[in-house]
């Protein structure tokens, strides 16, 4: 199914976890953060609400039910408490004209505890050592689980779409599975006959496919992959080629490799930040809503049609501003990104005159390209065999029980010329925001710029103490 009318049809807003929204930190939680409380709650409606205005007409989120592991008998997930908050947020998305995708995992995420309790289901590494987090599909009661959980959830529970996931923490590699087929014809004949059974009983369901550990990283699909993803693409609405470290589909073959599909074809709008639940929310000055717009016009000119847009803590400003910017320019992918990103700081900052509205276009600017005008594509394939990525992080890791270090800060993103150039901007940032009269805009989202900006060039100085660039820093 295809839709070649003006923006994007599957204007996705990822989550990705409930807590990645969540407005207050949770420094001492390791990822994904299991809870689903009144503060989650807030954060998604804070989400919600941005995500709606900037017209989004979905939101994926995954960890409504379980993070790694849905308990054997499935209903032990479902306290009252939980099932009241669930339908919370549906209802919330709903009331916004939003969709809710149930995030979900097909033979990997969210079956831990079912294969302890199972171990007949356990998938294999290529040694033929007990995989930690797959099922086998060899063996049918694997597929059972799969389908008692969707029959779980969708007789319970409206959700729009199901976002299938099959390979993230791996999958299955014995002869039978993977290792006799290779991974990506075992990938979509997992997700063909999970996508074949909800169609069979919820028709009208979105059901869309990430290839998320299908090939090796930096590698794209060759012929014959692509052409039995272009059989599945016959049994889904789209096809999510994210680009964590770069498309799937070679940027040369993508418009014709979409020629081909039968369903939309979809990325991530070319490069985002995955936040850290246990970072201070307002503690970083990311925008990015040129590179983002950049990506999501060249995308749609090659023929993509779907966007899962990374979201965050919705008080950030750079977030703020650059899931309201991407939202506006997947309704329309060709008008000009900083006429939206004025667009977005009109709605949210609420500028009294054209001059200070003209200020903040250029303070988000002067963020964006102070940081990544920084990057060298050569320092990361000098440091990591491999370009610029899609998805950064603040410590380039998601794992841990306490904030991270600011590694974003540090090379390969930033050397010594990039984090005092960075540094300069920062504080030009400052100076201008300072420089505002009183009542020129929104005065509490100036404050947390303000304080974002601070803690950043906080952050940026002490990783240039330790490295003995105090004189270049200029102290």
């Amino acid at each position: 199914m295809r839709d070649d009318t003006q923006g994007y049809q599957y204007r996705a807003a990822f989550g990705a976890w409930i807590n990645d929204m969540r407005t207050e930190p949770l420094p001492l939680e390791n990822w994904p953060a299991p809870q689903f409380d009144d503060a989650t709650l807030e954060g998604i409606g804070r989400a919600l609400d941005v995500q709606a205005e900037a017209g989004f007409n979905l939101l994926d989120v995954w960890g409504l039910f379980a993070t790694y592991g849905w308990p054997p008998d499935l209903k032990s997930a479902l306290t009252d408490e939980r099932r009241r908050r669930i339908h919370q947020v549906l209802d919330a998305a709903h009331q916004r004209g939003v969709g809710l995708v149930l995030g979900m995992g097909v033979y990997s995420w969210g079956y831990d505890r079912i294969i302890e309790a199972d171990p007949g289901v356990r998938g294999k590494n290529p040694d033929g050592s007990p995989h930690p987090h797959a099922m086998c599909d060899a063996n049918p009661k694997a597929f059972d689980y799969v389908t008692r959980i969707l029959d779980f959830v969708l007789e319970q529970f409206d959700f729009d779409g199901v976002h299938l996931e099959s390979c993230d923490l791996g999958c299955c590699m014995c002869p039978e599975c993977a290792g006799g087929q290779g991974k990506v014809a075992y990938n979509v004949q997992l997700n063909r006959k999970t996508a074949d059974y909800l169609r069979g009983r919820w028709p009208d369901k979105i059901l869309y496919v990430i290839p998320i550990s299908w090939i090796p990283p930096l590698t794209h699909f060759d012929a014959e992959q692509k052409a039995s993803i272009v059989e599945l693409s016959g049994h889904i609405d789209c096809f999510m080629d994210q680009g964590h470290r770069g498309t799937m589909v070679a940027p040369a073959e993508r418009p014709e490799f979409i020629k081909n599909l039968d369903c939309a074809y979809g990325t991530s709008g070319g490069i985002w930040l995955y936040p850290d639940a246990r970072w201070d929310r307002t503690g970083y000055f990311l925008p990015y809503p040129r590179r983002t717009g950049a990506a999501i016009r060249e995308h749609y000119d090659d023929g993509a049609r779907g966007c899962m847009f990374y979201q965050g803590p919705m008080i950030n400003p750079g977030t703020e501003i650059n899931v309201a910017v991407g939202g506006l320019m997947l309704r329309d992918p060709h008008r000009n990104v900083e006429e939206a990103l004025a667009e977005a700081l009109d709605h949210y900052y609420r500028p009294k005159t054209d001059a200070v509205r003209r200020k903040l276009v250029e303070i988000f600017q002067l963020g964006e390209e102070g940081y990544f005008g920084q990057w060298v594509e050569q320092r990361f394939l000098d440091a990591h065999h491999a370009p610029a990525p899609g998805e950064f992080m603040f410590d380039c890791h998601l794992f841990g029980t306490c904030p991270g270090p600011a590694a974003y800060l540090h090379e390969p993103f930033l050397d010594t010329a990039g984090r005092v150039a960075y540094g300069q901007a920062l504080q030009e940032i400052l100076r201008q925001v300072d420089a505002l009269p009183p009542g020129a805009a929104d005065a509490e989202r100036l404050s947390r710029i303000r304080r974002s900006v601070i803690v950043t060039l906080m952050l940026l100085n002490t990783v240039a103490y330790g490295k003995g660039e105090n004189q270049v820093m200029g102290w």
